[in-house]
């Protein structure tokens, strides 16, 4: 067994394979170029993993005939070609397929795949059939990425050894480092070779690392590579190698000065002239720097105050930005009066005090303060103020009174009284609507704005409104409630309601007269609830109950009943009816039969009906029919309750040839009659 840096790199069954590395994970991260079919052309690589390179060189896969199954995985390295990033974006795909030179010797499987993004990658397994060497690589299908691959990378080599090894292919792998990973100068980890293998065991022992290279080498700063090769007892040799990237971790420093290095003037200004140099040192990676700004400043003129950068990158970082600020002046302000603030009224007058502003103006360095204001005192038509002294940043000062703004002032607001109101007048000093109160103001200075307003009451009983605010001309306010005063209102009408309800019947069995109750919760009920309206005789009815508050206000309600009639039935035999004639002998006593009811109840009392009889003139046009029973005796009115009916004998007038109509009147008005004609 034994192990030298470089050289050929063979594994078994485990994906390890040799690899010349001549494109770097990060140089394909970077947008390498790849040679493909002769030309030159950017594509996204289609990678193994059987080393720790990206490259065109076939990797080699040892396995033994009839032993287990090799494995590695397909997956795809951006390279920025015609998209800025993976080709694979949105619903895009790439399908491959994939074959072994030769099937006697090893197989592939699945024969194809499908790429849908550049995270996809695709496990492919070798199966070892008979001893030789066959090369596995991958066509393409089907590409609607609108970008390239590049299929190199993805082709190795197997080589099956006969079957039934008497050694088995040591397993080599680098730890430590990872290909194609950044590591910051002075912190990258010990690269190590780690090996097993069956007949020999494990062992491990350090990778022999390349030279530094790139532009920035000589600061130990770009590309290394650290390299493993083992060969086992039985001369089976396996390699690999893994690049790394060694990166700046120091940004630049950055620095200036200033000459002269102290201000002539005031609050950091110059007033002489002043050179301004720029100082930015990168030991790592100068070949990075990035410089933004830097420049280099004489000042010799009036100058305002301005930023002057410098900013730097590099590979190592970003320093911080350096700014310097630069001005140098030598004029005083100019003064102007810019207006006053206080309580603003209306027509150009203040409610208060006024702070007068005052605006200075600078070409160059500015002012220490650009405005300022000075308080008014008193009250007038024309308070004048004075400007104060203003200074600006460089140190030069304007005197005070340079400029002057008068103003007008009122600060006293109007005093205000009661004086009249209107609403629905009630009774008893009550209202009986909300009142409409009126306010009168007065202003001994610049007058009322609205000499009197109103206000409205709002709620009943004993109501106090408040006056309204009333304002000058110049706009001070007298708050509302300055003036107040009280009034009694009712607005409410009492309640009324009946103490029972009157509910349709049949005469002779209506309910009483009810009584009524009524309230008031604001004036008081002038008096007691009146019921009209009732009564007892046949036909509808409407109760009225009505109240009367001590304000004036009145409430009716009502309730509606009727008394009906009740019903005649007769005469029964033997009088007739419906206009005929009943011819009797004068001085007969005939039995007029009759019934009464209230609904389905029969009257049986006597006094609830009464009998007239009037002479008529005899009508020749009539229909006449005989009495055929007679009864006996005098005149009588009786209920008969075997025959469930009242009887009424009538003795008949002894004036034969005459003819009369006798009628019976119940209590309720209504009312049977026939017509007779005595013979």
């Amino acid at each position: 067994m034994n192990h030298s840096p470089g050289g050929k790199t063979t594994a078994g069954g485990t994906g390890l394979l040799r690899r010349t590395s001549t494109k770097t994970a990060a140089a394909v991260a970077a947008g390498s170029l790849l040679l493909t079919g002769g030309g030159v052309a950017f594509a996204d690589d289609i990678f193994n993993n059987l080393d720790g390179s990206i490259d065109s060189t076939a990797e080699v896969l040892p396995l033994n005939a009839g032993g287990a199954n090799g494995t590695t995985t397909l997956a795809v390295a951006p390279t920025n070609d015609i998209k800025n990033g993976c080709n694979l974006t949105g619903s895009t795909t790439l399908s491959l397929n994939l074959a072994s030179s030769n099937t006697a010797v090893a197989t592939v499987s699945p024969s194809s795949v499908t790429f849908t993004s550049c995270g996809d990658t695709k496990t492919l397994t070798i199966t070892p059939v008979g001893a030789g060497t066959a090369t596995v690589s991958a066509s393409q299908v089907s590409n609607n990425t609108g970008g390239t691959f590049n299929l190199a990378p993805a082709t190795f080599t197997v080589n099956v050894a006969a079957a039934a090894p008497s050694n088995t292919a040591p397993v080599l792998n680098i730890t430590g480092v990872t290909a194609g990973a950044s590591y910051v100068k002075g912190s990258v980890p010990a690269a190590l070779c780690s090996v097993s293998d069956t007949e020999d065991g494990a062992s491990t022992f350090g990778a022999t690392l390349s030279a530094i290279s790139g532009t920035d080498a000589a600061g130990g700063v770009g590309s290394q590579t650290a390299s493993c090769t083992y060969t086992d007892q039985g001369g089976l040799t396996a390699s690999s190698s893994v690049t790394y990237n060694i990166t700046d971790g120091s940004a630049p420093e950055i620095s200036y000065t200033l000459s002269p290095a102290i201000p002539d003037g005031s609050n950091g200004w110059y007033k002489s002239p002043v050179a301004l140099h720029w100082i930015v040192t990168e030991e790592d990676s100068p070949s990075t720097l990035q410089l933004t700004g830097c420049q280099d400043q004489d000042i010799t003129a009036d100058l305002v105050a301005t930023d002057f950068s410098c900013s730097a990158s590099s590979s190592g970082g970003t320093a911080a930005t350096q700014t310097v600020n630069l001005g140098k002046d030598a004029t005083a302000p100019t003064v102007a009066a810019s207006g006053g603030t206080g309580t603003q009224g209306n027509d150009g007058w203040y409610l208060s005090d006024v702070e007068a502003t005052f605006t200075g103006t600078d070409a160059t360095s500015g002012l220490l303060a650009a405005t300022q204001a000075v308080t008014s005192s008193g009250e007038g038509a024309a308070v004048k103020v004075d400007s104060p002294a203003f200074t600006d940043i460089a140190g030069n000062t304007t005197a005070a009174g340079a400029a002057s703004q008068t103003f007008k002032i009122d600060k006293t607001a109007p005093s205000v009284g009661y004086t009249s109101a209107a609403g629905l007048d009630g009774t008893n000093g009550w209202y009986r609507s909300d009142v409409v109160a009126t306010f009168t103001g007065t202003d001994a200075t610049s007058g009322l704005a609205t000499a009197t307003r109103t206000a409205t009451t709002d709620g009943e009983g004993e109501v106090e409104v408040l006056s309204p605010a009333f304002s000058d001309i110049a706009g001070n306010t007298t708050a509302a409630g300055a003036a107040s005063h009280t009034f009694k209102i009712d607005k409410t009408a009492p309640t009324v309601s009946f103490d029972s309800v009157v509910a349709d019947s049949y005469f002779g069995a209506t309910a009483a007269k009810p009584t009524c109750t009524a309230s008031d919760s604001v004036s008081g009920l002038a008096g007691s609830c009146v019921v009209d309206g009732y009564s007892s005789a046949v036909g509808p009815h409407t109760l009225t109950a009505t109240a009367k508050d001590l304000a004036g206000n009145t409430t009716t309600v009502t309730q509606s009943y009727t008394v009906k009639a009740w019903t005649l039935k007769g005469f029964y035999q033997p009088v007739d009816m419906n206009g005929v004639l009943n011819t009797v002998k004068n001085g007969s006593t005939v039995p007029a039969k009759f019934e009464i009811f209230a609904g389905d109840t029969e009257l049986t009392d006597p006094a609830l009906a009464k009998f007239t009889t009037k002479q008529v003139t005899c009508s020749l046009l009539s229909p006449v029919d005989d009495i055929e029973t007679t009864a006996t005796g005098n005149t009588s009115l009786r209920y008969d309750a075997t025959s469930g009916q009242f009887i009424y004998n009538w003795k008949t007038p002894t004036v034969a040839g005459s003819c009369y109509t006798l009628t019976m009147t119940a209590n309720d008005g209504s009312s049977i009659s026939a017509n007779f004609k005595l013979k």
